[in-house]
């Protein structure tokens, strides 16, 4: 029963202390609140699902502590991707300081490097097909495109509401979708006609 109250719903029943519905709400965003912040947290490599779950709880410990923060100007999606990629920011910026003091105290030069680790799953028809899809993900240079592509495929988010995630232009967000779709289609064909010829050599 809980599942079929909408989101402003169980805001609403949360004001009033009622545990269920921040239960109900975990299980219907808590899922793609990680996913979105493994992606947000790719650059932290082998550590970016469990700070991208460490991420998603802080995010729901937010709402259930203050649930009369969202005022309903924005689509409730677009509200909660937005909080998780503040706190993602806020943690990608603190592991970055904790790693510069690291830095500094063994008086090593080497700079980071970054990881880019797997993207969202884009929900596709076959185990092959969302393994493509998170390999190409990963090799996305641009972190902006994979987080475009991810609101708009796998959320559907409309442009104005990832425009208002992302704090850029409608515009900025087509020319990231059309560079990213692009990029990952290349690479899509690359990754699948590798494997189907590996397939047949064996």
């Amino acid at each position: 029963m809980e599942k079929s109250r909408s989101p402003q719903e169980l805001l609403q029943a949360m004001q009033a202390g009622d545990q269920l519905a921040l239960r109900a709400l975990w299980q219907q965003w808590a899922g793609k609140v990680q996913l979105f912040a493994r992606m947000q947290l790719a650059a932290c490599g082998d550590d970016a699902a469990a700070l991208a779950q460490e991420v998603t709880a802080d995010v729901f410990h937010d709402v259930w502590r203050h649930p009369q923060r969202y005022d309903g100007r924005a689509a409730f999606n677009t509200w909660l991707f937005t909080l998780a990629r503040n706190k993602a920011v806020d943690c990608l910026r603190r592991r970055q300081r904790r790693v510069e003091l690291e830095q500094l105290a063994s008086d090593e030069d080497l700079a980071a490097v970054q990881d880019e680790a797997p993207g969202p799953e884009a929900q596709l028809h076959s185990a092959q097909d969302r393994k493509a899809v998170l390999h190409c993900l990963r090799r996305l240079r641009n972190p902006l495109q994979r987080e475009a592509l991810m609101l708009w495929a796998v959320e559907d988010m409309a442009l104005s509401d990832i425009a208002e995630t992302q704090k850029c232009p409608e515009n900025t967000v087509k020319t990231r979708l059309f560079h990213g779709r692009r990029n990952l289609k290349l690479c899509l064909q690359q990754w699948l006609g590798l494997n189907v010829a590996q397939g047949e050599q064996a």
